[in-house]
């Protein structure tokens, strides 16, 4: 019987490697641009052309490779960050396991040119799908030049994976965003398909946080810093009241390195306490700065993931220092006795005699009397005479039974409610809508009935092509972020035949004119915003096709917000409309939508 078992060819094997360390062309220009970086480059151009399937080309100013070292870089666990295995414990650079260029090489066609200062002339290597073509010396700046072309040209299966050029250059977009929050000091500029993106100078953290992200977010930031044995933590954190619905500027590091941490976030926002509007998250670029033994960053391939040694303890100093960001910004609610008193009391004289207010009542007035002239009259009776009109009190229990009506049950595979609804309603709290049915009372969460009844709407006009456009009284202007404007541009034809009348003005510009009938026109701006953000946080999750992503993010956007107060007329149209749904029990997301309280639980608690 032959043997079975065989070593993998190199190209093979740096070909399984890329499936971890390269997913997309974000992945690329990820690690070229952390070994820029580590390089000590000030300087770092990135050349992209269709989102990084034909071409991504980083330049730098960094310290250059000699002949050899550019040659055994391209070899798999080439590294000049460890020696030995307790280097792993104290890392302080970006790359450092030695199987990016392997693995970048092994899908793509690469040509490296670099140059140390030292030395007169560079070197130039061309690999071909791991295939060694040529080595020679060439003329070049100090620094590098790293040329991937035609990304996974030979692995058609995982190219033909790859998202639309406006979904991956986004990607690059977020591993730009990274790597240019964590170096202020490292100039940056993007260019895609010949246009420029960014221009970033050498600036501090803030800066680059409005040059990245827009001027808004200079007034929305507050400074946090502390320092500890432990950690220093310092950054900026949102004002509570500029929270986003969705899909906020989230941003930990540690040591200079990106990270995600579910349970640091859970920490931070638990921080606002009660300050946060519903359904918000408050923006936050949160730093780090702790000894490299306490962290292990080699526990995921592409080393976003990190373990601190302790982090009970990196997650109370955390809530400390935003608690205290938030205390000293006026934030939290606190009782200050150095302030002047709200009204104006004049100071006790000597001597001064009180007089205790006299307060004139009438025991015997009768709000329900038709005639307010017999209301009754500042004469005296004794506690147990009973005034006049008190039947009245029961008029509002006989007038709901009188306004009895069933609502239609149009379609015999709805879920509808079967009991009838009296045409009495209360608003609780700007978010709930209450109205008495036989079995009790229902509570309807006003939002998400909206959001039902909208993705109704849309569904159909998706299916139908027409849909209504409200026109706004004044167009509204939209200056997005570099991200979200990608994003809008991307999903434009599908909005505009949704009944939004929008178009683009200028470089990250839009101007709104119209937007479908039924969907809240107040505040277009924030709508679009929210929008945005959830159709990101969509995008991340599996089985979701592009149009439910749509309709689910433009519902939850376009949707009644909490806290605005409903008249009768609002809350009987929502209810009419909520249960002519197919579907009223439950948001296109899945969350319910209303309850009822039986009235045998109403009875239990007044016993």
């Amino acid at each position: 019987m032959s043997d079975i078992i065989q070593i993998l060819p190199d190209s093979v094997a740096n070909q399984i490697a890329a499936g971890e360390v390269i997913q997309r062309p974000a992945s690329v220009v990820k690690e070229l641009v952390e070994n820029a970086v580590d390089s000590g480059a000030t300087q770092i151009k990135v050349v992209i052309k269709d989102a990084g399937k034909t071409l991504v080309q980083i330049i730098d100013n960094g310290s250059g490779m000699s002949d050899t070292d550019a040659r055994i870089a391209f070899e798999r666990h080439a590294t000049s960050k460890i020696r030995k295995a307790d280097d792993l414990f104290a890392i302080n650079t970006f790359g450092f396991r030695g199987e990016a260029l392997a693995s970048i090489a092994a899908i793509a066609q690469v040509e490296l040119r670099t140059r140390k200062n030292e030395d007169e002339i560079g070197t130039l290597i061309r690999i071909n799908g791991s295939d060694f073509e040529i080595q020679e010396g060439v003329s070049c700046n100090v620094g590098s030049i790293f040329s991937v072309k035609n990304l996974f040209y030979n692995v058609p299966a995982r190219r033909r994976f790859l998202k639309a050029d406006s979904v991956e250059f986004r990607h690059i977009l977020d591993e730009i965003h990274r790597v240019a929050l964590a170096h202020p000091e490292v100039a940056i500029t993007l260019i895609h398909n010949d246009s420029e993106v960014y221009n970033l100078p050498q600036s501090l953290l803030k800066q680059r946080i409005v040059n990245l992200f827009g001027k808004n977010l200079s007034n929305e930031l507050l400074s946090i810093q502390v320092e500890t044995s432990i950690a220093t933590i310092e950054g900026f954190i949102g004002k509570p009241e500029c929270a986003r619905k969705k899909g906020g500027l989230q941003y930990f590091f540690v040591n200079q390195r990106y990270m995600r941490h579910p349970f640091l976030y859970r920490t931070l926002v638990s921080s606002y306490q009660t300050l946060l509007p519903p359904d918000t998250t408050p923006s936050f670029f949160v730093f780090f700065k702790t000894k490299p033994e306490f962290i292990d960053v080699n526990i995921h391939p592409t080393k976003t993931e990190i373990k601190f040694e302790d982090e009970r303890a990196v997650s109370q100093i955390l809530a400390a220092a935003v608690r205290q960001t938030l205390g000293k910004s006026n934030m939290i609610p606190s009782i200050d006795f150095d302030n002047e008193p709200l009204f104006d009391i004049p100071p006790i004289r000597k001597g001064q005699e009180f007089i205790e207010p006299e307060i004139q009542i009438d025991p015997t007035f009768n709000p329900f009397a038709s005639d307010l002239s017999d209301a009754g009259s500042f004469k005296f009776q004794s506690k147990s005479a009973n005034p006049k009109g008190w039947q009245d009190l029961y008029k509002v229990v006989e007038q709901s039974a009188e306004n009895e009506k069933l609502f239609p049950d149009e379609n015999n595979e709805s879920v509808a409610i079967k009991e009838d609804i009296r045409r009495q309603f209360f608003h609780f709290k700007g978010k709930y809508i209450l109205s008495q049915v036989k079995s009790g009372l229902m509570v309807i969460d006003q939002h998400r009935a909206h959001q039902r009844i909208l993705f109704d709407e849309f569904s159909q006009a998706l299916s139908s092509g027409k849909i209504a456009t409200q026109n706004l009284v004044f167009p509204t202007k939209l200056d997005l972020n570099v991200q979200d404007s990608e994003l809008l541009r991307e999903l434009l034809g599908d909005l505009i035949q949704l009944g939004f009348d929008i178009d683009e003005f200028g470089k990250n510009s839009f101007v709104v004119r119209g937007i479908p009938a039924g969907m809240q026109t107040n505040d277009i701006e924030k709508v679009i915003e929210h929008f945005l953000g959830v159709y990101q946080s969509l995008e991340k999750l599996p089985d979701n096709s592009s149009n439910e992503r749509l309709l689910t993010a433009l519902v939850d956007s376009g949707a009644v917000p909490y806290g605005k107060n409903l008249s009768w007329e609002e809350m009987s149209h929502i209810i009419d409309m909520l249960f002519r749904s197919t579907n009223p029990n439950y948001t296109p997301s899945g969350k319910t939508i209303f309850t009822i309280i039986n009235s045998d639980e109403f009875e239990k608690r007044l016993k």
